[in-house]
Order: C-alpha cells, then sequence, then structure tokens
C-alpha cells in the first residue's frame, strides 16, 4: 500500500489529480481516499489505470518509481539547449533480420521537448519530454505546434500530458556529451549527443539512443538517433543512410584476382579438369560464399562513438534546415 500511494502522488504530481480522476472515472474523492491511505485501491481503479497510462500493473505495486530530480544538474550554460526537436530513429519493432532498404517504414519518428524551468517552487532546473513511434506527419505538426509555445514550459507540459504514452525527464552534460533522460511507466532511454563547445543555441545533431524495444522482443536496443529543431526536406531514404552503422571499405580486388584465375582453370581448361558444368558451378558458389562469409564475419561487432569528429557532418546538414 505505501509503495502504491507513492507512485500514485508521483502519478497526480505529473498529470494533476483532477486529469486521473477523468481518465479513471472515478470521482477526485476516491482518488483523494486512495491518496490519504483510507481506502484499497479496487482491481477495476488499477485496470482503469493501465488503460489510461499504460502502466504496468505488477511495477506500480511493488516498485517505487524514481523522481526526476534536477537538483545535481549543471545549469551552466545548458539554457543552448532549450526548444523543440523532431527526431529520426529506425523502427525497432521490426524483428531482428527482417528489416531491409525496401522497407517502407523502416524510419520511425519523435518529438523532444527540453525546457528551462525558472519559475516553479517544486520543480527548478531544466526538464526534457518526449514521444516516440509517431509518423512524419504527427512529428512536424506537433514541432510546429510546440513552436508556437514559445518555450513556455507549462503550455508545453500539458501538451505532453494530452499523450498517454508521453516520456518525462531531464537533461545533464560535461564537457563533451550531453545526455537526455526520459522514461515513463514502461520504459526508459537514455540519449547521448556530442555537447558543442559553442555557446550558440544548439540546432540538433547526431547521438546514440540506449532504450528497450517496443517490438516482438522487449529487449535493450541501441541505435542511431537524430535530432533537429527543423525537419528536414530530404527523402527518406537519405536519412536511413545518415543513421546506419557504416560497413568498413572492403578491399576484394586479391579476392576478384583470384576468383577470375579460378574460373579460368575451371571454364577455359574444362576439358582438362575433367569436371562437369555443376561441379564447376558449384566450386564457383562456394568460393563465392568463403568470401562474404569472411567479410561479414570481420564487421560482426560494430560499434559507434559519439564524437565532435562524427558529430559535424551531420551538424552542417542539420545546419542548412535551420535559420537560428
Amino acid at each position: 500500500m505505501e509503495v502504491f500511494i507513492k507512485n500514485l502522488k508521483y502519478l497526480t504530481d505529473l498529470y494533476t489529480q483532477k486529469d486521473v480522476a477523468k481518465r479513471t472515472g472515478f470521482s477526485p474523492s476516491s482518488i483523494t481516499n486512495y491518496l490519504n491511505g483510507k481506502s484499497m485501491p479496487s482491481a477495476l481503479f488499477l485496470l482503469q489505470l493501465k488503460k489510461a497510462y499504460q502502466i504496468d500493473i505488477d511495477k506500480f505495486l511493488i516498485s517505487e518509481i524514481s523522481s526526476f530530480s534536477n537538483k545535481n544538474i549543471n545549469t551552466e550554460n545548458i539554457s543552448k539547449f532549450v526548444g523543440n526537436y523532431i527526431v529520426y530513429y529506425y523502427n525497432s519493432s521490426a524483428y531482428k533480420g527482417q528489416v531491409g532498404s525496401f522497407n517502407s517504414d523502416i524510419l520511425t519518428f519523435g518529438i523532444i521537448s527540453i525546457t528551462n524551468v525558472t519559475d516553479s517552487t517544486t520543480s527548478k532546473g531544466i526538464k526534457s519530454y518526449g514521444i516516440f513511434m509517431i509518423s512524419k506527419d504527427d512529428a512536424e505538426t506537433y514541432l510546429q505546434t510546440l513552436n508556437g509555445f514559445d518555450n513556455d514550459d507549462d503550455k508545453i507540459d500539458e501538451f505532453y500530458k494530452k499523450f498517454n504514452n508521453s516520456y518525462y525527464g531531464n537533461l545533464e552534460q560535461n564537457q563533451t556529451q550531453f545526455f537526455i533522460s526520459l522514461q515513463n511507466f514502461n520504459d526508459k532511454c537514455l540519449i547521448i549527443l556530442n555537447n558543442p563547445p559553442s555557446t550558440k543555441k544548439y540546432i540538433g545533431g547526431l547521438g546514440t539512443v540506449n532504450s528497450i524495444s517496443r517490438g516482438r522482443e522487449h529487449v535493450p536496443c541501441i541505435q542511431y538517433i537524430l535530432l533537429s529543431k527543423t525537419p528536414f526536406n530530404i527523402p527518406d531514404g537519405e536519412i536511413y543512410n545518415l543513421l546506419c552503422l557504416k560497413i568498413p571499405e572492403v578491399n576484394l580486388k586479391k579476392d576478384v584476382n583470384e576468383l577470375v584465375n579460378l574460373i579460368k582453370k575451371l571454364y577455359l581448361n574444362s576439358h582438362q579438369s575433367g569436371l562437369t558444368d555443376f561441379q564447376r558451378k558449384r566450386i564457383v558458389e562456394d568460393y563465392i560464399q568463403d568470401i562474404l562469409y569472411e567479410a561479414i564475419e570481420s564487421n560482426m561487432f560494430r560499434f559507434a562513438k559519439i564524437s565532435n569528429m562524427e558529430d559535424d557532418n551531420y551538424y552542417r546538414l542539420i545546419k542548412d534546415f535551420n535559420y537560428e
């Protein structure tokens, strides 16, 4: 009961007690009784909570939700990140092994807002918000709406409360990176981006996102993510290429030369080899297969780093679409 009360209080602080009552269909007085521990929550109330806020009932009853604390955030020069961003990343709901360059829904989109709360008595500092897994049209429309709020945290906060799957969190930085942490009742994610040395307004860049996949399997997912204050007016295929883990160049000259010599021996001197056409074909197939396997295995361990060198090309591209 103690854990339930703490989590319900966290929920009402996040969305307001009136919002919880409205979404669950329970009276404000019932919510007050739950918060004061005067009555036990009914199964129906818990089910309505799950439906309204996409919470995990088991976790809500046994695991205290950590609040988003801004006490230890270094706010020096952090205001340069304040603003709204459209987000581009891979659709991680596609099952592994079933993603190809011809998938029409290989990209998905989101919105992230970062606000600087300076006049609140309860939550001073930097706050971050996010919505993910939305369409490109919705992302661009929401971005335009949020930009119309002129960084008003109260209006931005109310906007995100309209969505059951919104994420909330904060932002931290050091000299080389900054970190956007976001969570809702089911998921957490951490976005790591390069921290430009400039004091100018941040307009976007390339980073990595570490999150829980919402696809067929709930497993950790790490991938590139692209933030921009202005939508890209380029084909999705180009954005897809920007987010790829780049394949190192493979030098096949030696392999090609050996393959050519093999084919010459098999076919130009076929009368001396004593092999059938089927056997020669299988020898060539096996050789090509060996080349491909070696190239694949040599690139099985892939990694990416977030640095100003890696980020620079993406920053220049984003700059073409931003005019601040």
